[in-house]
């Protein structure tokens, strides 16, 4: 059972992307006017992309890192199965909000960092960044950010789920979108809503 401690709420969340968001605004410029690499800028543009991705998906971290240029379509997004956690192709529907963010990174990417010759669009030279060092960055911007250092890269997922059912989604199209196996496992982000837990203030 996921606990309300694991997950960010829609303002926590809002203060996560909008700080990630500011910093890579801070970056994206010394990156343009600059012949030279620039580690940190270029990684903080990578970071909110990221970031930003999972939170709008519910993509598992090893998922958004291998998602390819070939796997994003207008709408929806392909998990393909050698990457998927159930070793099962997958589908994440997205709206146009996302569809902007995809955009801006590859083109950020394609005309700024300059290191677009490889199909998985998180790569630099080849390479995408480790699991384990995604979950550095990750706590890094929560410490940045004031916010608790028990959430995780995958409280993402878990606050997409919850935001999902909050917003009206109908449980079943939650279930589909983070591919989960079966439904009990979508239901448990049910009592973490926030419709839930003002409900029960009626009350008690």
């Amino acid at each position: 059972m996921v606990s309300a401690d694991k997950i960010l709420n829609e303002a926590q969340l809002v203060k996560l992307i909008k700080r990630l968001r500011i910093e890579k605004d801070k970056s994206v410029l010394p990156v343009q006017r600059s012949s030279k690499r620039l580690p940190t800028e270029v990684r903080t543009i990578v970071d909110y992309y990221l970031f930003a991705l999972i939170s709008n998906t519910g993509l598992r971290v090893s998922e958004a890192l291998n998602l390819k240029k070939s796997d994003i379509h207008d709408d929806f997004l392909i998990v393909r199965a050698e990457v998927s956690k159930n070793r099962k192709k997958g589908t994440v529907f997205f709206g146009p909000k996302t569809r902007v963010l995809i955009d801006e990174f590859l083109r950020i990417k394609s005309s700024v960092i300059k290191r677009d010759h490889w199909e998985l669009i998180f790569s630099l030279n080849g390479k995408v960044p480790s699991r384990s060092h995604c979950h550095t960055r990750f706590k890094y911007w929560l410490s940045l950010s004031g916010l608790s250092e028990k959430l995780s890269i995958h409280s993402l997922r878990h606050s997409y789920g919850t935001l999902c059912l909050d917003k009206g989604l109908p449980l079943t199209f939650v279930r589909d979108n983070l591919r989960h196996s079966n439904i009990a496992v979508t239901s448990q982000y049910l009592h973490l809503t926030k419709e839930s837990r003002e409900k029960v203030k009626e009350f008690f």
